[in-house]
């Protein structure tokens, strides 16, 4: 049996070319998300790229599934911007995105550094590299919804994230990259998730911070 597995798979598409085709499929498909669930390369990889590739595509198909409020954008033709900071594989998320739109709007990606400010940004991704910032970068995105009133969607990879007032986590489980949603962080800044969404998600609220300690 594993000969025949060996031989099928010499004969078959590279690994490069499967995991180009399954992105594009799932980069356009109305389930996405679940698509990324079901779907191998949701498997914790050996390769942290293919781990960094997976996440992009979950923080591209994120953005579909939320509704920001009008005022979020300045003009009708203000492009969607995706902000990342630590994020150890500076790239991915630029190719995940190229020559997509969302609602209609171009799409772009900011890297921020340790002094850039999050003012234009409408979601924001804390990698590995900067998650001792989660708190910091939070606590911004929830000063900008304060003063000016638009929203900022907050993602992160930390253990704390969603007890520090992020909204959307990603986890580990079964071998399988999932993710945790606080609902209520994101309804607070006039965040809509979709339902589609929230079913997929593990719904979690944010403990005491006397208790995350």
């Amino acid at each position: 049996m594993q000969a025949r597995q060996g031989a099928a798979i010499k004969r078959g598409p590279s690994n490069t070319m499967r995991r180009r085709v399954t992105f594009e499929s799932m980069k356009r498909s109305a389930a996405a998300i679940l698509l990324l669930l079901c779907s191998p390369l949701a498997l914790v990889p050996q390769s942290s790229s293919l781990e960094d590739e997976v996440k992009a595509a979950f923080i591209y198909n994120f953005a579909q599934f939320i509704q920001w409020p009008n005022r979020a954008f300045p003009t009708r033709n203000s492009p969607f911007t995706m902000c990342a900071i630590g994020d150890p594989a500076e790239g991915t998320l630029e190719k995940t995105i190229e020559g997509e739109r969302l609602n209609g709007r171009s799409i772009t990606v900011r890297r921020l550094t340790p002094t850039d400010r999050l003012q234009g940004c409408h979601l924001v991704y804390v990698g590995a590299l900067e998650a001792k910032r989660s708190e910091e970068v939070i606590t911004a995105a929830k000063r900008i919804f304060a003063s000016d009133g638009v929203p900022i969607l907050t993602i992160g990879d930390s253990e704390d994230f969603i007890d520090l007032g992020g909204m959307i986590r990603f986890t580990q489980a079964d071998r399988r990259i999932r993710f945790e949603i606080n609902p209520d962080a994101a309804q607070r800044v006039s965040l809509r998730v979709s339902s589609r969404l929230l079913r997929l998600a593990d719904i979690v609220r944010p403990r005491q911070r006397s208790e995350a300690r």
